[in-house]
């Protein structure tokens, strides 16, 4: 499946994102991930659950059930299952049954939960993505902006989208991302991430000063990077204008902070895919004009990728086989990912894991 050369497109043994933590509650609700439908509660207890999302009985989503205690009960016959899928009450012959429904690894860490639908013998918790890497939950930081897509196409081509900057100026008419055209990046190897510098020049511009503030503005030029991070297909993380020198100065302002735009990757199906979008940063963590303006902005930005890519998908099956792809000096960082994936793939499926 495009632009892989196994069949399968997802790679299993990983945590993604199944949902912000706080659109877990005890009303069930239904979200799709990997091809499997997965019913989502909170138990009496505060304990969070992933269950196999049809009833065995008649397949009726458990989602239109109710919770009861720390168990859901399916609305259609009455069924109960604890939160470990035990089959524990059928309400017609007063018993319970010897049936566990599926149910998978879910961690509820800060504002995320993260769920793996894999080999459960291999989820551990400590391979979801270090916050401290991108200042989810961490002192002197604030994440804001939460927002949840469901795309329709495929994840990888988020992927893609994200290693590839150069759409910048063209996607989103970003101010300053024609520096992003012609910016050399620097690749590194790290054990948290495959990681992109961009290093750039860049005068004082209008985003440096809804980010900043114009008591910050600064003249003339500035030692400026970005920074992608690739954690695996579920997290990628991308940087606003990093500020590392200004002509004149010896220090940079200590208020010239950083900003990170998280993206969350978890496919649905084969053809679509859930987008999880936050921001993190540590700088004016109080200012609630900054909060609604940026908020409004990220929204509108992560909606024209979002665009851009379900206008792809739309015809990418059929194009794929008439007319290779042609590739650009840009997009040897998605190829280096592409690989990255594929070789999970194919251990994936040398394992039979």
């Amino acid at each position: 499946m495009y632009p892989f050369t196994s069949d399968t497109c997802f790679v299993r043994n990983r945590w993604y994102i199944a949902a912000f933590s706080d659109e877990i509650t005890d009303a069930p609700f239904e979200r799709t991930i990997l091809d499997t439908p997965i019913v989502l509660f909170r138990g009496q207890s505060g304990h969070v659950v992933a269950m196999y999302g049809l009833c065995p009985h008649r397949y009726y989503p458990l989602a239109l059930g109710k919770v009861e205690g720390d168990a859901i009960v399916c609305g259609y016959h009455g069924f109960t299952f604890a939160s470990n899928g035990k089959c524990t009450r059928i309400p017609a012959q007063g018993t319970g049954a010897g049936f566990s429904q599926p149910t998978y690894p879910l961690v509820e860490k800060g504002r995320l939960t993260w769920i793996w639908m894999g080999d459960a013998s291999l989820a551990d918790p400590a391979l979801i993505p270090p916050y401290e890497d991108f200042g989810l939950e961490q002192p002197g930081w604030k994440a804001s902006s939460n927002s949840h897509f469901v795309i329709a196409g495929r994840s990888q081509l988020l992927v893609d989208n994200l290693m590839d900057l150069t759409h910048l100026p063209f996607i989103h008419d970003i101010a300053g991302g024609d520096a992003l055209l012609h910016a050399k990046f620097v690749s590194e190897d790290r054990p948290a991430s495959y990681r992109l510098k961009r290093p750039s020049q860049s005068p004082w511009t209008d985003f440096h000063e809804l980010l900043f503030g114009a008591d910050l503005a600064f003249e003339g030029m500035s030692d400026m990077h970005s920074l992608t991070d690739f954690y695996g297909p579920e997290l990628i993380k991308t940087s606003g204008p990093i500020t590392t020198r200004i002509d004149g100065k010896e220090m940079v302002p200590s208020g010239i902070g950083e900003i990170y735009f998280m993206h969350g990757i978890t496919p649905e199906s084969r053809n679509s895919t859930h987008y999880f979008g936050f921001t993190t940063r540590n700088f004016r963590h109080d200012d609630l004009t900054l909060e609604a303006i940026f908020a409004e902005i990220d929204l509108a930005v992560r909606q024209q990728d979002v665009d851009a890519i379900e206008a792809v998908e739309a015809r990418l099956e059929h194009a794929s086989t008439i007319q290779r792809e042609l590739l650009s000096k840009a997009d040897a960082p998605a190829l280096k990912v592409r690989a990255l994936i594929q070789n999970m793939l194919e251990s994936e499926m040398t394992d039979g894991r």
